[in-house]
């Protein structure tokens, strides 16, 4: 009960460090780089990064990457794709429909001082700066440099095999959660799950989490998947959708959970409690990752999105909610008049934002609606001058443990497709009510996204899905040009600066 009680207070107070550590500003995060630093040059995991390499000494250097060929799409399968309508039909209207982009701000460097302080390994020091200068990139056929930007490849596609859908999130013990579909050309899918120690760098093998044999309840099909972690509990959950023989009305929703961060698994039927009084046709996950509220009245509650169509023909999204931590759930009303896909975060003022694509006769557009009520309805249109024309695939608290009522506390982040189908972060202010910057994550169309701010070390990870499989990109906050509103609340920035360079996103001359 004990345990329970530090991980309440944790949550409320917005800190990552443990009661028992001796320096609190340490993240747990930050461990696993202590422990690499005690180890020989030889012991050492080595990371080459590519583009333009962020150094402390104030100045920006372009490190030599090999130009890769942009990968083919994968061949369709004999029958038609189980693709879910949402990433068609996106990329249909982004076509027709371009959006102007928009020139990045330029990265903001480390203000860290270019001597050598007291304590610091010396031979390390003289190792990176015997280093041979690096060559610059030369990109000729990407119309946006990708620079400064760590990539791992999570599944590539085949003739028989797709992926797609990801979503990401991070639990409490900082490990990262990735789940994404396995889709089969006899119209099967599944869902995978795999996990990331080192901040997104490298990943575990991928395992299979749904599928008919591991759960039996029902369902041929398993898509969209969307993580919901309580930082309370520290128990994982994935829902995801269970589909049968192509009928929308027998879609039913499921949820895997784990008390130890994904190394053995239970599953749950949640539909009734979904449902609830609702008269409802059918109902479907919204892929992607849910929140935990940590402002206002409801402080604690669990929250992700689902796509439902009543009797009347109406599709819209809904928030679905657990002020038990998971044990019970519940759904408010629905929003939106043809929703394809959502998603759901949280306000410093304590608000639930439901960030809608939906269809008009005109094409797709992008709507975002708040909620007073904790999630039960959302009556009130945001302002989504930020974004354009784009449509936004996630949208992700930049700093949550960022005190009320500062600067940082406003900044969010929205993954995107640009003109070109290539994948964009764009820093703002609030809800889409002011434009900082957009920065380009890879140089390949993309489908469907998520995104999670690893604030405490200063690192975006961008989960996505292209014509070649899942991948994850990884890069400095900094890159954002929002370094100057990360103060470091729960490290120092030496603490912080640590963990990029052991991963390869800061390096010193």
């Amino acid at each position: 009960m004990a345990g329970f009680w530090q991980r309440l207070k944790r949550l409320f107070r917005g800190s990552s460090a443990r009661d028992d550590e001796r320096d609190s500003r340490l993240p747990l995060a930050l461990e696993s780089a202590d422990k690499e630093a005690d180890k020989t040059e030889g012991e050492r995991k080595v990371y080459e990064s590519s583009g333009v390499v962020i150094l402390e000494g104030g100045a920006v250097e372009d490190s030599p990457s090999e130009e890769k060929p942009a990968a083919s799409p994968a061949p369709n399968p004999p029958e038609e794709k189980t693709a879910s309508e949402v990433e068609e039909k996106v990329k249909d209207s982004e076509a027709s429909n371009k959006e102007q982009m928009q020139t990045a701000p330029p990265a903001v460097q480390s203000p860290e001082s270019a001597q050598q302080e007291p304590g610091k390994d010396d031979s390390a020091s003289e190792d990176e700066s015997s280093q041979p200068p690096a060559e610059p990139v030369v990109e000729p056929d990407r119309k946006l440099p990708v620079h400064g930007v760590k990539t791992a490849d999570i599944c590539a596609a085949s003739g028989n095999e797709i992926y797609a859908s990801p979503a990401i999130d991070r639990t409490p013990g900082r490990k990262l959660i990735l789940a994404f579909e396995k889709r089969t050309p006899q119209g099967r899918c599944q869902v995978w799950y795999t996990r990331s120690s080192d901040h997104g760098i490298s990943w575990e093998e991928p395992r299979v989490l749904f599928d008919p044999e591991t759960y039996t309840d029902s369902g041929e099909c398993f898509t969209s998947p969307q993580i919901i972690i309580s930082q309370v509990t520290g128990r994982v959950f994935i829902a995801v959708t269970t589909r049968t023989a192509g009928d929308d009305s027998k879609n039913r929703i499921a949820v895997a959970f784990t008390d130890d961060e994904g190394d053995s698994w239970g599953y749950r039927d949640l539909t009734s409690l979904v449902d609830g009084d609702q008269n409802w046709v059918s109902r479907r996950t919204a892929h992607g990752h849910g929140v935990q509220m940590r402002h206002g009245i409801w402080t604690g509650r669990l929250a992700y999105v689902a796509v439902a169509t009543d009797k009347e023909g109406r599709r819209g999204a809904v928030a679905v909610c657990s002020d038990d931590q998971g044990i019970s759930w519940w759904a408010g009303k629905l929003t939106g008049e043809r929703v394809l896909q959502a998603t759901i975060t949280e306000l410093t003022n304590g608000e639930l934002v439901l960030g809608c694509v939906e269809e008009t006769d005109e094409g797709l557009t992008f709507n975002a609606y708040a909620s007073a009520d904790g999630g039960r309805s959302f009556t009130r249109s945001l302002e989504k001058k930020a974004f354009g024309k784009a449509l936004p695939v996630a949208v992700e608290r930049a700093f949550y443990s960022a005190p009320e009522h500062t600067e940082q506390s406003r900044v969010m982040l929205a993954v995107a497709r640009d003109q070109n189908g290539q994948g964009t972060v764009r820093s703002m202010f609030d809800f889409a009510s002011e434009l900082l910057g957009i920065v380009p994550f890879t140089s390949h169309p993309v489908n469907s996204l998520d995104v999670v701010s690893l604030e405490d070390i200063r690192i975006v990870c961008v989960a996505y899905e292209t014509d070649s499989g899942i991948s994850v990109a990884v890069f400095c906050i900094d890159s954002l040009s929002l370094k100057y509103l990360a103060v470091g609340w729960n490290a120092t920035e030496a603490e912080q600066n640590q963990v990029l360079r052991r991963a390869g996103l800061l390096s010193r001359k």
